[in-house]
């Protein structure tokens, strides 16, 4: 048998035996717990699971549930909300399609919220607690603890702490750079309640080291 022979051989041997090397699996983002009833890509989730990048998260009726980020950021929805979770560059997004949700920041790369548009996320490295709420155009955000920023093709809004953004933003695709306008804005006193009715305590980023926020039942959180 010749060289060429020979080679041939030995090529087919080893297209035959090479192992087929599996697809990455998505990327991890956090974990989940939850009250109540939760779906993940439509199915129901135990009391905690991990998720994923591209994962889409509803809560139902009676319902909360906390996603514990890297870096120690947490983002929590309330009753008949729906977010899905995905990574922009090497930060996390967290995209409200419908009800509202609550941020508590720590991490030095504060998680992005994305909603009819804009993008909203803490200002600066500190700490923020602010929650966001949208129906239909209507969209709000609420400071409770620190700034929260809000970014639009048009314009770029600080909502400071204690006061809350009421705007309207179009709902479809957004504009150049990941975001859409928003068509009015006004910065109004804040409320003690807020959107979400969990509760979220200020406490929750004021002490050097705080441990995670945790959901307690469908609807209050315990920040220790």
């Amino acid at each position: 048998m010749g060289f060429r022979a020979v080679l041939a051989t030995l090529l087919s041997v080893l297209l035959v035996y090479v192992p087929v090397v599996p697809a990455a699996s998505p990327a991890v983002v956090g974990k989940i717990s939850t009250k109540g009833r939760t779906t993940v890509n439509g199915t129901l989730v135990p009391e905690e699971a991990t998720v994923f990048a591209g994962d889409r998260i509803a809560t139902d009726k009676e319902t909360a549930a906390g996603l514990s980020l890297p870096g120690g950021d947490q983002v929590f929805l309330p009753s008949l909300s729906a977010a899905q979770i995905k990574r922009i560059d090497d930060q996390v997004a967290v995209v409200l399609e419908r009800g509202a949700l609550a941020v508590v920041n720590r991490s030095a790369q504060p998680v992005i919220v994305e909603v009819n548009g804009v993008r909203v996320r803490a200002s600066g490295t500190s700490g923020a607690i602010y929650e966001v709420a949208v129906n239909g155009t209507s969209l709000k955000v609420m400071a409770r603890k620190g700034t929260a920023v809000v970014k639009a093709s048009d314009r770029t809004v600080e909502v400071k702490e204690g006061t809350t953004l009421d705007a309207t933003a179009p709902q479809g695709p957004v504009g150049a750079g990941g975001v859409g306008p928003i068509w009015t804005a006004v910065l109004v006193s804040s409320t003690a309640a807020g959107f979400t009715g969990l509760g979220l305590g200020i406490k929750a980023v004021k002490r050097p080291a705080p441990d995670n926020c945790v959901v307690v039942s469908p609807n209050s959180i315990k920040c220790p």
